[in-house]
């Protein structure tokens, strides 16, 4: 693995187009006296969510101040590093899109290929194999993200007994079938090397609350998966309690139905005010297009309704 560089937490305001990383993946780890699991938690896969970034960073100063003893081990990763400075989804590709089997074939096969995320694919992928090669117990996985929408954050299941007991700990809404309707995840690669792995969709991508929410499903991430005890959180019950707040009032297990793809050529805009996991009608118009109206296949809740520049995914329906 790329050698730690620890770094102070970042400074950077939400307002700013880029945030503060170092020149390696990892942000920092805290390994225990104590044998246990290895739990990672990544953020920034796109670069313009640093919320998750920063999230890492306060938990890793306050770990470090406090000299928490844990057991295993906590690795904290940025994803992709050259966007996370422009504050870009990507530079060249989305680098999260490109974990399928497929896309590692041809990397080790055909090598580097030009795209910035095939450099920053290839450096985490040594980290990845680094980090878990030697370790006999469990490995879990927490990949942070957040949303171009306002509306309820939430956790992204899998068809896998482990990470769904993983996922029902955090304490917001499960999202099931999204891995399936979105191939390339990081969160793919995982669940294929057998390892227990969840993602969450943490807020608004540069709304400072959504720092918040990031840091306390990290927090409870460290506990449910042994790395620390209760007691060792600072204020964990008000970070619980501000994650049980968000999810009030919403479904709590959604299964995703319905996926709108688009493409830059398509002119495609969502009607505004839309937010996340909102309950829309079939035949309910969401969007435009150059075809015209976009409308609502099937009753259901919004998922991920787009109001970026950038991404292939128009918005889901779930139910």
């Amino acid at each position: 693995m790329s050698a730690h560089r620890p770094f102070a937490p970042s400074t950077n305001t939400m307002a700013r187009e880029g945030v503060e990383v170092g020149p390696q993946h990892q942000i920092g780890e805290r390994q225990g006296a104590l044998p246990g699991p290895l739990t990672i938690i990544s953020a920034g896969m796109h670069g313009n969510e640093p919320a998750g970034v920063l999230a890492l960073q306060r938990i890793l100063a306050h770990l470090q101040a406090t000299d928490a003893p844990i057991r295993g081990r906590f690795v904290a990763l940025a994803g992709n590093i050259s966007a996370l400075r422009c504050g870009l989804r990507y530079i060249d590709r989305d680098l999260n899109r490109q974990w399928d089997r497929g896309s590692l074939d041809r990397l080790q096969s055909e090598g580097l290929r030009g795209y910035a995320e095939d450099i920053e694919q290839q450096e985490l992928l040594q980290d990845f194999e680094t980090l878990t090669r030697h370790h006999l117990g469990t490995v879990n996985l927490l990949d942070l993200h957040t949303m171009s929408a306002k509306g309820v954050p939430f956790i992204v299941t899998c068809d896998s007994q482990d990470s769904r007991t993983l996922a029902n700990q955090l304490l917001l809404p499960g999202i099931a079938g999204l891995e399936k309707a979105i191939p390339g995840t990081t969160l793919e690669h995982f669940l294929a090397q057998g390892y227990r792995a969840v993602a969450v969709e943490g807020g608004q991508h540069r709304d400072p609350r959504a720092v918040d929410l990031l840091e306390a499903v990290s927090w409870r991430m460290l506990v449910v998966t042994g790395i620390l005890d209760q007691s060792q959180v600072p204020d964990l019950a008000a970070k619980e309690q501000l994650l049980l707040a968000e999810a009030a009032g919403s479904p709590q297990h959604v299964v995703v139905r319905y996926r709108h793809g688009v493409a830059p050529e398509d002119g495609f805009e969502m009607l505004p005010g839309f937010r996340n996991l909102q309950a829309v009608r079939a035949g309910q118009v969401l969007a435009r297009d150059r075809s015209g109206e976009v409308v609502a296949p099937q009753d259901g809740f919004i998922l991920l309704p787009l109001y970026q520049k950038s991404g292939n995914d128009g918005f889901f329906i779930g139910s």
